[in-house]
């Protein structure tokens, strides 16, 4: 019954379905980054809020209506004249005519409370505003420009990140696999040491060596699928992906490296042209610009057509408050700003030396642009011929090897030449996948100078 029941049991653990893990391309981390990413969502909604502005500005086109009603005891209303008059007779060269006036004097009487009640309805529309609405409605839509290119620039931004980060989990990843290859060459190392010093030809000490340098490399390994595991972290951390995640990033150095080798590189007027924060500045010096223009408007007349409409009870003086009375207005209007205490002038020089600043920090950008690139087409450059001159060590390294190699099992090489010439093809093989990791890493930097978000 016991071995029944462990063969129930293997069975079981067998017919579970695999923990699956899945494979990302640098293609599709890219895409998950920019969909996740939580930068960039933030980044997304500024095109609605320059939306809703411009909605705002688009408001003023109407006439904008408003409807005011008070209800008020008050005791300040006093009645200027009494209920009842005197009769004033006429008089005609110094004889009453027979005919008689009604004048009441003019001593107020004692204050009167009295409630009081007004309602207005008015409607006022701007017929000439010195072209602010319409500046106002492009400086919305440059508004909008200038953050939609805010967004991309980020985008580019957080592309360039994945992709460094991508190229640093497939260098760690071929490197450990180099060393997982030398692991395994040093454990047969240690198999000729072994026969050898079974055979009196090797002393233990070469044994030990060996077992050393195992030992070594097994420690090396296990920091760099730490480092490996870092790297995972971040990535998962750009694309928004949960930290338990199960993921596994594909592709090699080599073919990256191939990929850009066909492609080239873009000229210095593409990057000048393309570069995304030149563009975000170019934008915000037009918007202000415009800004500029609605300020000037505020020294400009402002041409306004206007109606009213009012009922209320109360405001006459007696007998007549008692009445409800209720009329219309119509009629146009002109304001002038004549002394705002220079604002307007403060407001225009601010926004002058805005300008000026955005121009400076653009010529900045072009100065470092152009640094940059230079420096980036000299680093390439340096690095080919690094690596072309590994190649060629790698040559002279492996016939090394392979010299010491035998030199070992033959008694005249010793266990140090021996491993210091697989020591220096295990440096160069990794050094090669450095050097070229390093030019991805700048291949991908003028990718983001020259705008590119995907």
């Amino acid at each position: 019954m016991k071995r029944i029941y462990l063969i129930l049991f293997l069975a079981g653990i067998i017919s579970l379905p695999a923990h699956s893990q899945e494979v990302i391309s640098l293609d599709k981390a890219i895409d998950l980054a920019l969909k996740n990413n939580p930068k960039i969502h933030a980044m997304q909604h500024q095109s609605g809020i320059a939306d809703a502005k411009k909605k705002q500005v688009e408001a003023s086109f109407y006439p904008r209506a408003d409807v005011i009603s008070k209800y008020l005891y008050s005791n300040n209303l006093p009645n200027f004249y009494p209920l009842l008059g005197v009769k004033v007779p006429v008089m005609n060269g110094g004889a009453p005519n027979g005919d008689y006036v009604m004048l009441h004097p003019m001593a107020p009487y004692m204050n009167n409370t009295r409630d009081l009640f007004a309602t207005d309805v008015n409607v006022v529309y701007p017929i000439y505003t010195g072209n602010k609405r319409k500046n106002a409605l492009t400086a919305m839509d440059l508004l909008k420009d200038a953050y939609n290119v805010q967004t991309q620039e980020s985008e580019a931004d957080l592309v360039l990140k994945v992709k460094n980060a991508f190229y640093n989990y497939l260098m760690l990843n071929e490197v450990i696999d180099v060393y997982e290859k030398a692991l395994n060459q040093y454990h047969k190392h240690l198999d000729l040491a072994q026969k050898a010093y079974d055979q009196g030809v090797r002393s233990e000490f070469d044994i030990l060596n060996f077992k050393s340098k195992i030992a070594d490399f097994n420690s090396k390994i296990i920091e760099l699928k730490g480092k490996r595991q870092i790297v995972t972290t971040g990535l998962k951390s750009l694309m928004a992906l949960p930290m338990d995640k199960d993921v596994q990033f594909s592709g090699n150095i080599e073919d990256f490296y191939n990929q850009k080798e066909l492609l080239g590189h873009p000229q210095l007027s593409d990057l000048q042209q393309n570069y995304l924060k030149l563009h975000y500045l170019n934008k915000m010096q037009k918007l202000i610009a415009t800004k500029q223009k609605i300020t000037w408007a505020d020294r400009l007349p402002v041409l306004f057509s206007f109606g009213n409409y009012h009922i209320y009870h109360g405001k006459d003086f007696p007998p007549f408050d008692k009445n409800w009375r209720d009329g219309y207005a119509i009629g146009v209007g002109a304001k002038l700003n004549l002394f705002d205490g220079n604002k307007t002038r403060a407001k225009m020089d601010e926004l002058k030396a805005k300008s000026m600043m955005l121009s400076d920090y653009q010529d900045g950008l072009k100065l470092k642009l152009r640094f940059d690139y230079k420096k980036v087409q000299e680093e390439i450059a340096a690095l080919k011929a690094r690596i072309n001159a590994q190649k060629s060590n790698l040559q002279v390294s492996q016939k090394a090897y392979e010299i010491a190699k035998t030199g070992y099992k033959n008694g005249v090489t010793t266990n140090i030449a021996l491993n210091d010439a697989y020591l220096k093809i295990l440096k160069v093989q990794t050094g090669i996948i450095n050097l070229k990791k390093q030019i991805l890493a700048m291949e991908a930097l003028l990718e983001y100078y020259n705008g590119q978000n995907k």
